[in-house]
């Protein structure tokens, strides 16, 4: 029976892992790309939305 309770306690885990890394990455990711935007971007947070949605969709 421990070794189940072991088991599950590793997997949500590596799962929470997982999601904080990809979290951070996606953050990074985000930043770096609203920081970048072109000259003929819209500037404010409107502009940081319109560069975020084109990172996500490739």
């Amino acid at each position: 029976m421990q070794s189940r309770t072991t088991a599950g306690r590793r997997a949500r885990t590596t799962v929470m892992v997982a999601l904080l890394v990809a979290a951070l990455w996606g953050g990074i990711a985000l930043t770096k790309g609203a920081a970048q935007g072109g000259h003929n971007a819209p500037a404010g947070p409107v502009g940081h939305l319109s560069r975020a949605v084109e990172i996500i969709r490739g």
